[in-house]
């Protein structure tokens, strides 16, 4: 972004999609042209409506080195828009897996010694109650 005006670097901010697509064919090996007509895009829409145009480029091209590159930037756009839309959820919180172990550890401990005493109590009485 210009800082200044605020628009894309070497685009018309007010030009049609069309306009702005025949600036980056007559600048083709220029960079900052494709940075330029990608900036119009926020939106998975916008970056659909940009790959058919590099795409359409690359049916009448299939070698050519420019369109595959800003094709593969259009992918990697669109796939952080779409994670992006993706529903957050919160899952519940588990019990580390050391602190579960431990605690069955405990319980079986603590349920043997409570027998233990059981059958203490009950020999010493004779089973008698």
């Amino acid at each position: 972004m210009d800082l200044e005006t605020g628009s894309p670097p070497g685009g018309d901010p007010t030009a049609t999609e069309e306009e702005a697509w025949v600036l980056v064919v007559s600048r083709w090996g220029d960079d900052e042209a494709h940075r330029a007509y990608l900036a119009r895009f926020t939106d998975l829409d916008g970056l659909t409506q940009a790959g058919r145009r590099y795409r359409e480029v690359l049916r009448e091209r299939p070698e050519d080195a420019v369109a595959l590159r800003w094709r593969e930037e259009i992918l990697k756009r669109a796939t952080v828009q779409g994670l992006a839309q993706l529903p957050r959820s919160r899952e519940p919180r588990r019990a580390p897996p050391g602190l579960v172990r431990l605690l069955v550890v405990g319980l079986v401990l603590l349920s043997l010694a409570l027998l233990g005493w059981l059958l203490t109590a009950i020999s010493r009485f004779g089973g008698r109650p």
